[in-house]
């Protein structure tokens, strides 16, 4: 019987963890701040195939727009949905971009799914830049990702992504250090421990190792021309993220004074050095 009772408490302890891993990477739904519409400017509701998945986009199209303007793909981070970037998409659209949003499966207005993790962002950030890549074949693509879109991005890059730029905005280094830190400063637990003994129900759901998903190491793979932002009160991805990727990658970051992790995006700095590095392009 002592056999038999120890094997079923090792199987529960096993599915609470299992269950708790899932519980971390499962995005609770967060309501929209503005809807694209509420702009009043020109927009094109889309649907675009990523894998099994279907994700749901906004194309902002402002009459001022030039077709030799590089577009814009605007992806946002883990359990936030479009209208957290419109932030910036917005100004860049009245300045005249065309700005393409879209909801990262199991965010926004994409269908629901029992767990997201960098992976997927790294494939829906994939799938939306060929997607771009083939509707307008002789436009320049500049993808620009926030907090965890902005580390989905350089995964997405580093494997082939169309685009001719990156811009990271609070982007992290290491999404398992990022989440401990958020397990730690959030929710009061010892971050570090739980997920190195979550580490292996996190495996299975992101394919494999870690090691080929921690943006600090694929850095250094991205080719096409990089801009590196990080608001300097940002107390969600530490500033120690930035300075990493900065090592890696071989080029400073721009630090945002007086800015946070969300309200960075509609820093005038950080338009302007957006609108800095287009140029450039």
């Amino acid at each position: 019987m002592i056999p038999i009772a120890a094997t079923a408490a090792g199987a529960a302890v096993l599915l609470a963890l299992d269950r708790l891993a899932n519980h971390i990477v499962r995005p609770a739904y967060r309501p929209f701040e503005r809807t694209v519409p509420e702009l009043g400017l020109p927009h094109e509701d889309l649907r675009i195939p990523s894998g099994d998945h279907e994700l749901a986009a906004w194309l902002l199209t402002p009459a001022p727009a030039q077709p030799y303007e590089p577009l814009l793909l605007i992806a946002h981070g883990w359990g936030a949905n479009y209208s957290t970037v419109l932030r910036l998409a917005e100004p860049m659209a009245r300045a005249g971009h065309e700005v393409l949003l879209f909801d990262v499966r199991g965010h926004g207005r994409s269908e629901p799914v029992p767990y997201v993790t960098v992976r997927h962002f790294r494939d829906d950030l994939v799938a939306v830049a060929r997607y771009a890549a083939r509707r307008f074949p002789d436009r320049q693509l500049v993808l620009v990702g926030h907090s965890l879109g902005g580390a989905a991005g350089v995964l997405a890059v580093a494997d082939g992504a169309p685009v001719d730029g990156l811009v990271l905005v609070a982007a992290p280094a290491d999404v398992i250090r990022v989440t401990a830190d958020f397990l730690r400063d959030e929710r009061g637990l010892p971050g570090g421990f739980v997920m190195a003994l979550l580490r292996p129900f996190f495996w299975w759901r992101v394919g494999g190792s870690f090691r080929p998903l921690t943006p600090s190491r694929r850095i250094r793979e991205v080719d096409v021309p990089l801009l590196i932002v990080q608001p300097e009160n940002d107390a969600r991805v530490h500033r120690d993220h930035a300075e990493s990727l900065s090592a890696s990658a071989g080029q400073p970051f721009e630090l945002i004074e007086g800015y946070e992790h969300t309200d960075v995006l509609e820093a005038p700095d950080t338009h302007r050095l957006i609108h800095r590095f287009l140029e450039r392009l």
